[in-house]
C-alpha cells in the first residue's frame, strides 16, 4: 500500500433510503454494484440521518455538527465560511484537491470557493419534472414515468462523466497529491422517472406492497400532506408502479456507480482510496399512502439510509452499530489516520468496526427536524417563488393549510424503541421490534408508561449532548 494519504471518494444519491438497496434486502430492485461494494467494505446495517431534508442533512455530513448547530433548517440554510467544514480541512490542512460534483445543497458561494478546488454540474439538470403525458396517476403524485431524455444527455450522467474526467485528468497529472471527488447525484429523488434503458428494469409483481396508513392515531403530517396532494384514492397497484419507477431510478444510480469503481481501478488507485456511499435521506415512494418526504416525519423509509464505507486494510464486514450522519467523516478520518479536529460532534467508529472494543459509539441516534413557531406565522405563499413541478405547489399548499406540521420535533431511536416529541407537547413511541411499521403509538394508547418515561429522560440527555462545541476551546479553566 502507498504511503500517502489516501484518496477519498464520497458517492451521494438523493433521497435513497436503505430498502431501496438489494443489498438491504429489497427483493426486486437490480443493484449489483452497490450490493459488490458493501460486500467488500464496511457495511453500515443501522446508518440513520440527522435531518430528512435534503440540505440539512448534507451540512452534518460535512460539519459532523447536528443541523441545529449551525441553523440548518431548511433548503436554503446552507454551511457557511465560519463553521467547521472536513473537507475544507482536509484541503487546508492535509493538502487535498478536492472537488464537488452534481448537485450541491450544502454550502454557499463563499464557502464553496473554500472549500472545493473543482465545482462543476453536469448538463441535463433535474429536468421534465412534470409528466409529458397523461398517466392516470394524480399530479401530487410526482409521477412522472418514462424520462424521454436519452442517458446520454440525463444530468446525472453527464455529472458522473465529469467527475471521471475531473479524477483522470488529476491522477494522471500527479498521482502523489492525495483528491477527494464528492460526486452528489439527483436519483433517486423524486419526481419519479427514469430513461431507457432504465424506465421498466424494477420486475413490477416483485416489489414490495406499500406500507398502509396508520390506523389510529395518524400524524397530521400524513392527513394534511394526503389531501394537499391528492393521493387519497391512489390504488395499491398505482403505488407498486411509483414505487418501481422510484427502484428503476436506484437502478441508474448503481450503473453510475460502476462507472466510478471501473475508473478507480483503471487509474490503479483502488488500493490506497476510501470510497464512501451514504444518501442524505429516505422517500416513502408510496408508503403510508404518501410520495416524496417530509421534515418532521421519522418513520425509517426516511431515517434509515445506506451507507458504505470502504477503506484500505479494513476487513470487509456488516457492522450494526447504530451510526449517524455527522459520524460518518470522523470515521474516515479514522480510517485515514488523520485526526479530527475541535468542535465536531460526530464519533468515529473505526475501533468498533475492527473489533477493538465491546462497547457500542452509541446507545440511540437523533434525527431533528421543522422550525420554531415564530416562522410558522411566516409561511410563503405557494405562488411566492417559482417550483420545480406542480406536485410541489400541493406540498407548500400543505404548509399553508395547516403550518403547525413542520413545527420543530425532534427523535431518537434505539435497539427497540422509537421517540419523537414535538414543540407542541406531542409524543410518539413505537416498539420496533414488534411494531416495524410503526402503527401503534404507544405514547397515544397509553400502554408503555415506563417505557415513555424513560424515553423521555433519555431524549433529555440528548439534547444536552447535542449542543454545539466551541471549535476554538482546547482547555477548561475556572
Amino acid at each position: 500500500m502507498s504511503t500517502q494519504r489516501p484518496h477519498i471518494i464520497i458517492l451521494c444519491p438523493d433521497e435513497m433510503r436503505a430498502s431501496a438497496v438489494a443489498a438491504w434486502g429489497n427483493p426486486a430492485v437490480a443493484t449489483p454494484s452497490i450490493d459488490g461494494l458493501a460486500a467488500r467494505s464496511i457495511k453500515f446495517d443501522r446508518a440513520f440521518t440527522n435531518h430528512t431534508k435534503c440540505t440539512p442533512s448534507r451540512c452534518s455530513f460535512l460539519t459532523s455538527q447536528y443541523p441545529h448547530v449551525g441553523g440548518h433548517r431548511t433548503l436554503d440554510m446552507p454551511v457557511r465560511a465560519h463553521e467547521v467544514n472536513l473537507v475544507r480541512y482536509l484541503r487546508e490542512n492535509y493538502g487535498y484537491r478536492t472537488a464537488l460534483v452534481g448537485k450541491n445543497h450544502c454550502v454557499d458561494d463563499e464557502t464553496q470557493q473554500l472549500t472545493f478546488d473543482f465545482r462543476g454540474r453536469g448538463e441535463g439538470g433535474d429536468g421534465y419534472l412534470d409528466p409529458y403525458e397523461e398517466t392516470g396517476m394524480p399530479t401530487g403524485s410526482y409521477y412522472v414515468g418514462k424520462d424521454p431524455r436519452k442517458l446520454s444527455e440525463h444530468g446525472d450522467y453527464t455529472s458522473t462523466t465529469m467527475a471521471i474526467d475531473w479524477l483522470r485528468d488529476e491522477i494522471n497529472d500527479d498521482p502523489d497529491t492525495p483528491r477527494l471527488l464528492w460526486l452528489n447525484w439527483d436519483h433517486p429523488h423524486c419526481p419519479y422517472r427514469a430513461p431507457e434503458p432504465f424506465h421498466g428494469i424494477t420486475p413490477r409483481d416483485k416489489v414490495p406492497d406499500a406500507i398502509p396508513p396508520i390506523p389510529e392515531f395518524e400524524p397530521l403530517s400524513h392527513t394534511t400532506l394526503r389531501e394537499a396532494y391528492g393521493v387519497a384514492d391512489m390504488t395499491p397497484e398505482q403505488w407498486r408502479e411509483l414505487h418501481a419507477v422510484y427502484l428503476d431510478m436506484t437502478t441508474m444510480v448503481d450503473a453510475d456507480v460502476k462507472r466510478v469503481l471501473d475508473t478507480v481501478e483503471q487509474l490503479g488507485i483502488a488500493d490506497n482510496t476510501i470510497i464512501v456511499f451514504w444518501s442524505d435521506h429516505g422517500d416513502f415512494a408510496g408508503d403510508y399512502g404518501l410520495p416524496e418526504k417530509w421534515d418532521t416525519c421519522f418513520s425509517d423509509n426516511l431515517v434509515h439510509v445506506p451507507l458504505i464505507i470502504h477503506a484500505p486494510n479494513t476487513d470487509a464486514s456488516a457492522y450494526n452499530g447504530l451510526t449517524e450522519t455527522i459520524d460518518i467523516l470522523p470515521t474516515v478520518l479514522d480510517l485515514a489516520g488523520i485526526p479530527a479536529p475541535g468542535g465536531i460532534q460526530g464519533r468515529s467508529h473505526r475501533d468498533a468496526i475492527r473489533g477493538n472494543t465491546d462497547q457500542p459509539v452509541r446507545d440511540v441516534v437523533f434525527t431533528e427536524g421543522g422550525q420554531e413557531p415564530e416562522l410558522l406565522e411566516r409561511v410563503t405563499p405557494v405562488d411566492a417563488r417559482p417550483r420545480p413541478c406542480q406536485a410541489y405547489l400541493m406540498k407548500q399548499q400543505a404548509l399553508v393549510n395547516e403550518p403547525q406540521i413542520n413545527l420543530r420535533s425532534k427523535m431518537i431511536r434505539g435497539d427497540r424503541y422509537k421517540y419523537v416529541a414535538r414543540l407542541d407537547g406531542d409524543e410518539q413511541l413505537f416498539d420496533l421490534e414488534n411494531d416495524p411499521h410503526e402503527h401503534h403509538d404507544l405514547a397515544r394508547s397509553g400502554d408503555a408508561e415506563d417505557i415513555l418515561n424513560t424515553m423521555r429522560r433519555r431524549m433529555m440527555l440528548k439534547l444536552m449532548e447535542a449542543e454545539n462545541n466551541d471549535p476554538d476551546q482546547d482547555y477548561l479553566d475556572s
